[in-house]
């Protein structure tokens, strides 16, 4: 993990988790110069994304433990917003776990709810690797496919991410969102938590029944029209509003 800690003049700290092919740069695309120079804005490059392409990336829980470490270096004990995407949501979670650390707000964009997905895991895996040797083989092809998902504006780096990854940090990413440790969280965190979905998110079927049950106080929001994290690289400006409300609220 390295960390990426911009405007660390301000008071009022964001940190930004990113979606797996994603990066800190894309937080920052996408989320932190839309919001503005008002926070200080901290955003990792998770192990096998962005500056950190070259390590392997082996746990939610090791990249949260390094989060921690670096909050903890900087004498962070209380963030205006945690915010993950997919990915980064599961490491968010992770990043509960430690008590020394306060959030007022916490926003989580299509993290996943599996727990137990042994079926699940064997299937993506399969499907994520064999992607990843035609992404190789083909990395034009590969940029045109995901420009289709999340719009031309992303799709170039995420291509580069996912061709510059190596295979054991997909297979230890795809088995992080199968078996999802849920901490246990109280009435009060919950209450600061958001997680949100496209509606034609797979994660979605699985989180609207998990959910209610795991989190009850916890606020679900829906985007009509929108798969696994599209609404924040193809309608970026309406998606930080909403942002923008969570932490004002």
């Amino acid at each position: 993990m390295i960390m990426h800690d911009w405007n660390n003049e301000k008071e009022d700290v964001i940190l930004l988790i990113h979606p797996m092919l994603s990066s800190a740069n894309g937080m920052k695309t996408f989320i932190a110069d839309i919001i503005g120079e008002e926070y200080r804005y901290l955003a990792p490059d998770l192990s096998a994304h962005g500056d950190a392409d070259k390590d392997t990336y082996k746990s939610a829980a090791d990249e949260a433990n390094q989060i921690h470490e670096y909050l903890a270096e900087k004498n962070i004990t209380e963030l205006s917003l945690g915010y993950g995407a997919s990915l980064g949501g599961v490491v968010l979670l992770q990043l509960l776990k430690y008590n020394d650390i306060a959030f007022n707000h916490l926003f989580f964009e299509g993290s996943s709810f599996y727990t137990n997905a042994k079926m699940m895991e064997w299937i993506l895996r399969m499907v994520f690797l064999h992607k990843h040797n035609k992404a190789v083989a083909d990395p034009e092809l590969s940029v045109k496919k995901m420009s289709s998902m999340f719009g031309e504006e992303a799709a170039p780096l995420l291509a580069k991410h996912f061709i510059a990854m190596n295979e054991e940090s997909i297979r230890n990413i795809v088995h992080d969102c199968a078996f999802v440790e849920l901490p246990t969280l109280s009435d009060d965190v919950q209450r600061k938590c958001a997680f949100a979905y496209g509606d034609k998110d797979f994660d979605y079927k699985k989180a609207k029944k998990m959910i209610p049950k795991t989190y009850p106080l916890a606020q679900i929001k829906v985007w009509e029209g929108y798969d696994h994290c599209r609404m924040m690289t193809k309608d970026k400006n309406n998606y930080c509003r909403e942002l923008e409300k969570c932490i004002h609220e």
